[in-house]
């Protein structure tokens, strides 16, 4: 069987894209990937949608296109699988711009994880180890809102799913010899329910690099600035960044400026959002109490005695790992375990995480929870 299509169909129109999703309807499966622009906005600029079935591959240009009906339907359709690679982004695109949520989705980056080829394996060297075939990824940060797109881009993007199918049908046989396949089925359906959970903006403040190590007072400034930030950053549709930086959030915070001339002195912040926004942030560093909303502390870091724990718990996840010829990584992060033993230290119970996955608590939940129930007398 070959795997490369022979060229491609470019849609750019809405009775184009009608008509090629009559064709897809009639297969089970198709392979899926997008190109996008972010570099001046906040939300994803989709530039390219690309789609291959068996023996077909469609390019849609989402800039004439007016009705994306038919794609919307496709990518809510559970009937058919979404084969794609490294998914996450691609997800963000059809949410933001789409405004749909995608179902049945597979991701081949999930897959080779447990097939034993590294937690996070690009596509393009999963091809060359898969099929020998060397592809070229000069166009990836190209400009693909520029029209007309390049023959190189063009090339670039059908290759992004000429694999894709081939990939899925010989992933799911060996993880469906293995009893593995349903494993990934929750791994990526975990991933789903991630992206698509609404995170508000009043806990951007913990994404701001560095507020773990300020102090309370100052990370009530922050918590505020990093919920204006946000807000602002989704309404204007531009990068965080361009408004503020995480540096100057927590100069801000430590500074605590009362005057315009005084904010200006925050490194690197830019003049226009002293001029334009500097009011407001003023606004939101003389907040006190009992106004200054009250969030959360930063959890405090281990004592030294526990660290020694964090290592027996990984040397124990990895005894489990190989056991089960797995990769450790897939099982839990080294943050992950700091977590549960800062709750075995806070509330003397030894609990498993909310949100793990069914098949990890089946091959490693009662050995965990026994060997964190042993280390809380060392606590």
């Amino acid at each position: 069987m070959t795997l490369q299509p022979s060229g491609f169909t470019y849609i750019a129109t809405d009775a184009e894209l009608q008509q090629a999703a009559n064709e897809w309807a009639a297969s089970d499966c198709i392979a899926l990937d997008t190109e996008f622009m972010r570099v001046s906005t906040f939300y994803p600029q989709a530039a390219l949608f690309q789609i291959a079935t068996r023996d077909k591959c469609f390019l849609i240009d989402p800039l004439p296109i007016s009705d994306f009906t038919p794609l919307v339907e496709l990518l809510e359709n559970p009937g058919i699988v979404k084969i794609m690679h490294a998914c996450s982004e691609d997800l963000e695109v059809f949410s933001t711009f789409l405004k749909c949520q995608s179902q049945a989705i597979y991701d081949t980056q999930i897959g080779a994880a447990f097939l034993g080829y590294g937690l996070s394996i690009g596509y393009k060297n999963l091809m060359d180890t898969l099929f020998d075939v060397d592809l070229p990824k000069g166009e990836q940060r190209s400009d693909w809102l520029q029209r007309p797109l390049t023959d190189k881009q063009l090339a670039y993007a059908a290759q992004d799913v000429t694999y894709l199918i081939e990939v899925y049908h010989q992933q799911r046989k060996t993880l469906t010899d293995k009893g593995w396949f349903s494993w990934v089925e929750e791994e990526i359906q975990a991933l789903l329910n991630k992206q698509r959970r609404n995170v508000s903006p009043a806990d951007a403040y913990l994404r701001v690099k560095g507020a773990n190590r300020m102090t309370l007072d100052q990370v009530q400034v922050i918590q505020r600035l990093a919920e204006w930030r946000e807000v602002e950053a989704r309404s204007r549709d531009i990068p965080r960044g361009f408004i503020l930086k995480d540096p100057q959030i927590l100069g801000i915070a430590q500074a605590l400026p009362s005057t315009s001339k005084e904010l200006s002195r925050t490194e690197d912040i830019r003049r226009r959002v002293v001029f334009e926004d500097g009011e407001r942030i003023l606004e939101l560093v003389a907040q006190g109490e009992p106004s200054k909303p009250q969030v959360p502390a930063f959890s405090e870091p281990l004592p030294p005695r526990a660290k020694p724990l964090i290592k027996d718990l990984q040397a124990l996840l990895i005894k489990i790992a190989e056991a089960a010829d797995l990769i450790p990584e897939l099982l839990l992060n080294r943050k992950t375990l700091v977590s549960m033993l800062t709750e075995l230290m806070n509330s003397g119970e030894a609990t498993l995480p909310a949100d793990l996955p069914g098949w990890k608590k089946a091959l490693f939940g009662d050995e965990l929870l026994s060997a964190l129930a042993d280390m809380k007398g060392r606590l």
